[in-house]
């Protein structure tokens, strides 16, 4: 599904060129459950901005579902976004003056979703994610793992073949980790959804089927966990 080969990109910073990836050659089938992991800087964020379709390389070649994309447009980008990738961040990015509801149900609306399938559908993806009884309450009333509990749901929203997790733990304490790490991997077991989390955490990493580590833009690790 994601195959990437001899994948770069440089970003100049005053006068120097930094590598964020350096010939990245990598493989990610469909229905796995990935985690990327490395140190700050190492160019994990660079490579989910790639596969997520958020950046382009600067060279070698990017195929999603056997297409290549590097030369794609942003309108055309924008399309694989939004009909294949669902998104889930460190920061959960809701916004702040819409209910829970209300976030979830964002994805439908662009699509141009019918209202009455809309709050089928949200009432359904809220229950899922065990947040019905809070539906209508704003992000500041909600705990930091119900605010990510929402961002999965919306992420889940329309069925994305890939999920995209970037340090979905990052801001939770161990019992809400272990829940949303457990939430993610029941959804990529039951719906079949191609999930990536990145990650510098050992322990969060450990708990995908196959590890993937990354150093200074390169692949440093890619090893199968005993899970």
């Amino acid at each position: 599904m994601i195959d990437l080969h001899d994948v770069s990109k440089v970003y100049q910073i005053g006068e120097e060129r930094v590598h964020a990836l350096d010939h990245v050659t990598l493989h990610i089938f469909p229905k796995e459950f990935v985690s990327v992991i490395g140190p700050s800087g190492s160019g994990k964020s660079t490579l989910m901005n790639i596969i997520g379709c958020l950046d382009v390389a600067d060279a070698g070649t990017y195929r999603l579902d056997g297409i290549p994309i590097e030369d794609y447009s942003e309108k055309q980008l924008a399309r694989v976004r939004n009909q294949k990738i669902g998104f889930i961040f460190q920061n959960f990015n809701l916004i702040a003056k819409l209910s829970a509801e209300e976030n979830v149900e964002l994805p439908l609306v662009y699509r141009g979703v019918r209202p009455a399938e809309r709050a089928r559908r949200v009432a359904a993806a809220l229950e899922r994610v065990g947040l019905s009884n809070r539906a209508k309450h704003l992000p500041t009333e909600l705990s930091g793992g119900q605010q990510q509990r929402v961002a999965i749901g919306r992420a889940l929203m329309s069925a994305p073949a890939v999920v995209l997790a970037d340090e979905p733990t990052g801001n939770l304490d161990s019992k809400n980790s272990a829940d949303i790490i457990n939430l993610l991997r029941l959804y990529n077991k039951k719906y079949n959804q191609t999930l990536i989390v990145i990650t510098h955490d050992e322990k969060i990493a450990l708990q995908a089927d196959r590890i993937i580590g990354i150093e200074d833009g390169r692949i440093s690790r890619d090893e199968v966990t005993n899970v």
